[in-house]
């Protein structure tokens, strides 16, 4: 009686902070290309070589299902996720090898883990252990290594991706839109998208923002996911030099220069949220192009991220507890008198020519009948 042929198991591991494409098309070429029966992408607790991961375990294996999904021959498997602690590669490949002997196991790379791969935890057992799959992820590796260990070097479709550059906004127009789309709405990678280009202080006041943003839309019945989205990014280009921000207005509203600088960040945060975040909600493209000064046309979304912004948690200007309570309590009139208090500043300090002529669009439609906005 001939024996059955042992399933083959490509085990795949990697922090995939986040998954992208080119992790989906490694494991594909590993099923349609080198005939393996399934895929198993295991999400490291902590690479022995990185210091840290940037979001949550949670949120790093929701983004794989979200991958996966469709392909049932690619499985998760948390054992090194579930060990909580960093796991050597070597521990992982003996520990479904003793689970499932009947398996024929191999552990698929890239060629960017070749220049460290003599450092990893008892590496020549590990070589004697299980097959290594190599992909090749660039035309610069060390070739000499793989030669030394007479390892092939394995084709697949190819966008050159990396978590490292998607994380920081770099061709993430190659990335499956469905994982942009869950890094967006979950407001993930942060510490590199919106910190780096902010002070602490101004990054400190998009979180508030965020936060207060969240707690008007629960009392107003807006929606709390688009306020706390863009309330947390409204001011993501307000350290952006004078001609980064001109250079983005003579790209996509021209017409928009003529507004003060002051209020320029509004605009171009919501073209940098379009255009570079790929952010495909309108409504919150929308919110932070209008969360300085207003327009004719606010939603109860606008408005709620308009008011965050003027009261905020750090906010300590006089009267800011009665906005507070006054937003708090109807969000339109809220949303007037702050309109109307930053006229009544502006004037005081003798800077009504620098608000532009879009405030006054705005107090036109919303402070009908004052003769002073009109």
């Amino acid at each position: 009686m001939k024996n059955n042929p042992k399933k083959r198991i490509a085990l795949f591991g990697g922090s995939f902070d986040p998954v992208h494409t080119d992790h989906l098309s490694m494991a594909l070429a590993c099923k349609e290309d080198l005939k393996f029966d399934e895929i198993w992408m295991i999400p490291t607790f902590l690479s022995p070589f990185k210091i840290s991961v940037n979001t949550t375990n949670k949120h790093r294996i929701e983004m794989l299902n979200i991958m996966i999904e469709g392909y049932d021959f690619i499985k998760i498997q948390e054992f090194e996720i579930n060990n909580n602690k960093p796991t050597p590669t070597i521990e992982t490949v003996k520990h479904f090898k003793s689970i499932y002997p009947e398996y024929d196991f191999a552990f698929v790379i890239g060629t960017d883990n070749l220049d460290r791969l003599e450092e990893w935890n008892n590496f020549y057992e590990l070589i004697d252990l299980v097959e290594f799959i190599v992909f090749k992820r660039s035309e610069n590796f060390k070739s000499n290594i793989a030669k030394k260990y007479n390892f092939k070097i394995y084709d697949f479709k190819n966008t050159f991706l990396s978590s490292t550059n998607i994380r920081k906004l770099v061709d993430i127009e190659n990335q499956d839109k469905r994982i942009n789309q869950y890094i967006n709405d979950h407001l993930l990678y942060l510490n590199k998208r919106l910190e780096p280009f902010l002070d602490e202080e101004r990054y400190q006041h998009c979180i508030n923002v965020g936060e207060m943003a969240y707690l008007l839309a629960i009392k107003h019945k807006v929606n709390v996911h688009k306020a706390r989205i863009a309330g947390t990014l409204h001011d993501v280009t307000k350290r952006w030099p004078k001609d980064r921000q001109l250079e983005y207005l003579n790209k996509y509203n021209p017409e928009l220069i003529e507004e003060p600088f002051a209020v320029w960040h509004s605009y171009t945060g919501a073209f940098h949220l379009k255009y570079d975040w790929l952010i495909t909600d309108q409504e919150i493209i929308n919110a932070v192009f209008n969360h300085t000064v207003g327009s004719d046309k606010m939603t109860d979304l606008d408005m709620v991220v308009f008011c965050a912004d003027k009261i905020s948690k750090e906010r300590n200007y006089e009267n800011v507890n009665f906005f507070r309570a006054e937003c708090f309590k109807d969000l339109k009139n809220g949303f007037k008198l702050l309109l109307e208090q930053q006229l009544i500043n502006a004037t005081q300090n003798k800077d009504v020519n620098n608000l532009g002529k879009n405030i006054f669009k705005t107090a036109k439609k919303y402070l009908k009948g004052d003769k002073r906005w009109n």
